[in-house]
């Protein structure tokens, strides 16, 4: 009864440095994210006008898989560390300087890859999934509440299951992703600064 219970130590967590957004970078993520939306939908729009179902039903999967694809990325970069990329770095291995950026900007990235381009292309999806429903029932000459349901269903079980599939597999990946992620920029850079010369 008179014994004490140990003391518990004090833990110290290695603080990871991340840019802050400023309200400027929100801005411009907000600003851009109205005008590719706009650019988007009228693409889609137009594009849905003149193709046939089969192939719009396809457009409609690429969209819901582009918005998995980007979410994963941005799952990534935030769940991935900087150590590891550290060294490589020191070892001028290419696309690490560029990885450590992704992950220092880990919120901005985050925001552009799983709040941009993820909701625009579940808005993008949503009306590309109504224009289809629209076009089978001016088809058939009929109305159907359930084709409806089942279209939105159908888009909303594709969209979250993909995301949740998405995301165990971009955790687990993360450290591959962001340095594949790195090296595309690397070599996006080195195509701009042959252009400039």
């Amino acid at each position: 009864m008179g014994d004490k219970l140990p003391t518990r130590k004090k833990i110290k967590f290695k603080k990871i440095r991340v840019k802050k957004q400023s309200f400027r970078s929100l801005g411009i993520i907000i600003l851009s994210t109205f005008m590719i939306a706009m650019l988007f939908s009228y693409i889609f729009e137009v594009l849905l006008g003149d193709v046939p179902l089969l192939i719009a039903f396809f457009m409609l999967i690429a969209i819901i898989l582009t918005g998995i694809f980007f979410d994963g990325i941005g799952n990534a970069v935030v769940s991935a560390d900087e150590t590891t990329f550290h060294s490589m770095a020191a070892q001028k291995v290419k696309g690490a300087k560029e990885s450590v950026m992704l992950i220092r900007n880990a919120p901005m990235v985050a925001n552009l890859f799983n709040d941009v381009i993820g909701d625009i292309a579940g808005i993008i999806s949503g009306s590309t999934a109504t224009a289809i429903v629209l076009a089978i029932e001016e088809g058939f000459g009929m109305k159907s509440i359930l084709l409806s349901i089942a279209m939105s269903g159908f888009v909303a079980a594709l969209t979250v299951g993909g995301k949740a599939l998405g995301k165990n597999f971009a955790i687990e990946m993360s450290r591959y992703i962001v340095y594949y992620v790195g090296v595309f920029i690397y070599y996006i850079k080195v195509i701009l600064h042959k252009n400039k010369n």
